[in-house]
């Protein structure tokens, strides 16, 4: 895993050329088939006044998984997994657990006390991957993003 770990970096982009963008749609399309893909009225305002994490893999032009980051307007200690993902043909790598290592740091110099993200019911293995990592499911919102797509909250407190 360690030598896994050493091949990727972190890139905090504040803003995306076209070409970065339309690979940043086609990502999310691969990400959240349907409904769930954001576009470009989503990305450019989330990438300038968020934060979004790429994580990257030398002489790819494509990141290999993607954090888009918000903070909560009534707790500004607390951040909003907006999106996390990692790439279909980079899954099962355990890429997402090496990320989510890497964004703690930056969240708690960001000065983020907590973190929270909804996870659609049905998605083990996300489920897994973040109560593994630490997150707790705190609540179930029904119909959170319209019928049918019920969520778990779920909070991870940074140390």
């Amino acid at each position: 895993m360690e030598t896994l770990k050493k091949s990727y970096y972190v890139e905090v982009p504040t803003s995306l050329n076209p070409e970065q963008l339309h690979i940043m749609m086609d990502l999310e399309k691969d990400a959240f088939p349907g409904m769930g893909a954001v576009d470009e009225q989503t990305l450019i305002p989330l990438v300038r006044y968020g934060k979004l994490i790429q994580y990257r893999q030398q002489d790819d032009a494509r990141p290999i998984a993607i954090c888009e980051l918000m903070r909560d307007y009534n707790d500004i200690h607390k951040a909003y997994i907006f999106g996390f993902y990692v790439r279909s043909d980079q899954q099962g790598k355990g890429i997402g657990k090496l990320f989510l290592e890497e964004i703690y740091p930056i969240l708690k110099q960001d000065g983020f006390h907590k973190v929270c993200l909804t996870v659609n019911t049905q998605n083990k293995a996300a489920v897994k991957l973040y109560e593994k990592m630490g997150f707790a499911i705190k609540g179930t919102r029904i119909d959170e993003f319209g019928e049918g797509e019920n969520r778990y909250y779920m909070e991870y407190i940074l140390s």
